[in-house]
C-alpha cells in the first residue's frame, strides 16, 4: 500500500504525520511525504522573486527531509516528494494519480483569510477530486 501524506510547515503537520505513521504501521504501507513550495505573483521590480522562491523551496525541502527522517526513525519506509507550484491541491491530486497512491492523508487546516473563501480549501479540493481515498486529520 502506498500512502501519500501531504504536509505543510505548520505545527499541525506533526499531528498529521503521526497519524500517517500509525496508519502505515497498521497497513504495512510505505509513505511518500509531500510538501509544496507555493509560487506567488511576480511583482516585477519590487522584489527579487527568484531569490525568495529559492528560499521557500529550500525551506520546503528541509521540512520534507525532517518529516521523512521522523517516519524512517519509526520504522516506516518513506520518500521525499517536493513540488513547486501555484495550487497545492492540484499538485497533490496529480501526484496521487501518477504514482498509484492508495490513500492520501492530510490535515484539515490550511490557508486562512481571503484566499480560503475565493478558491476553497486545499483539503476540500483534494477530497473532491482525488483518485483515491483521502483521510483528513482533525
Amino acid at each position: 500500500m502506498q500512502i501519500l501524506v501531504a504536509l505543510d510547515q505548520s505545527p499541525f503537520a506533526v499531528t498529521v504525520l503521526d497519524k500517517a505513521i500509525t496508519l502505515a504501521k497498521q497497513q504495512g504501507a510505505t509513505l511518500s511525504i509531500m510538501t509544496v513550495a507555493e509560487d506567488f505573483l511576480d511583482l516585477g521590480d519590487y522584489m527579487d522573486v527568484n531569490s525568495i522562491s529559492d528560499k521557500i523551496l529550500a525551506s520546503t525541502k528541509a521540512a520534507a527531509e525532517n518529516y521523512t527522517a521522523v517516519a524512517q526513525k519509526a520504522g516506516i519506509p518513506a520518500k521525499v516528494v517536493v513540488e513547486q507550484g501555484v495550487s497545492p491541491a492540484d499538485l497533490i491530486i496529480a501526484h496521487a494519480a501518477n504514482n498509484a497512491i492508495d490513500m492520501i492523508v492530510m490535515g484539515h487546516q490550511g490557508k486562512k483569510g481571503l484566499s480560503k473563501y475565493l478558491i476553497g480549501s486545499v483539503a476540500g479540493r483534494v477530497v473532491s477530486h482525488a483518485p483515491c481515498s483521502v483521510l483528513v486529520v482533525r
